[in-house]
């Protein structure tokens, strides 16, 4: 199965960093795009010709347990292809929860990592949780014209270096966890998943979804990005 995860801060002409969740973003500073561009990106590029089955969600964490949610219903099977479209990589940079996950989580059998920490569980690390649940087979994120790769969690590629295109998390003991990391044996090492960056102007998709989540991510957009809101339900039947 697969599916679509989009964050509203994506169709801005630049990518806000360390911001205050609570505050929109000035929107002098932070345009969104225009309804034809954002049309012509989801059917053009994201190969949506009809609606798909999904959620609009304030926080971007929210769609963790969404898509768990669907789990256990036996309405995603997992793992599952996941595309996410982004500023952002949110996989875990800027926070302490990789060490709560590499540490903690992963001494858990896979089943018995799905209900997580709550105070871990944030918008900028969601998909690092998603990745130790083992849900996911295969990560595209496509990027933003302004990203720059610099918020890649690299703890999480295989041999620290996501230029390799694999994901693999690894499970340490607490007392290794330090600047040294790279140079420490993990304990175990979980499965390797696909893992590719694709700039927007090069991605196209046939549209094959099954589910699709956006965001809205107040804290990392204006006002005026909610417009977008009501052109995205055409294109999601809301569960």
């Amino acid at each position: 199965m697969r599916v679509l995860n989009i964050d509203l801060d994506f169709f801005l002409n630049d990518i806000a960093y360390f911001v205050h969740d609570k505050k929109r973003l000035n929107s002098n500073e932070y345009r969104p795009w225009s309804e034809t561009e954002l049309r012509f990106f989801l059917e053009h590029n994201c190969g949506l010709s009809k609606a798909v089955h999904g959620k609009i969600i304030v926080h971007h964490h929210e769609a963790f347990p969404f898509w768990r949610s669907l789990i256990e219903k036996n309405q995603l099977n997992y793992p599952f292809e996941l595309v996410h479209i982004d500023g952002h990589a949110d996989l875990g940079l800027g926070d302490d929860a990789w060490v709560y996950i590499v540490t903690e989580l992963l001494n858990k059998e896979p089943s018995e990592r799905w209900y997580p920490k709550k105070e871990k569980l944030r918008f900028g690390n969601y998909l690092s949780f998603a990745i130790a649940c083992r849900w996911i087979s295969d990560f595209t994120f496509v990027t933003h014209h302004k990203w720059e790769g610099r918020d890649l969690m690299s703890v999480h590629f295989e041999d620290f270096d996501p230029r390799k295109g694999f994901l693999q998390m690894k499970k340490y003991r607490k007392e290794d966890i330090g600047f040294n990391l790279p140079e420490k044996t993990p304990l175990n090492y979980e499965p390797k998943i696909p893992f590719q960056c694709i700039d927007y102007r090069d991605f196209t998709s046939d549209g094959d979804f099954d589910y699709i989540v956006l965001s809205q991510s107040p804290g990392y957009t204006p006002k005026e990005s909610d417009k977008l809101i009501s052109i995205f339900k055409e294109y999601i039947i809301e569960i």
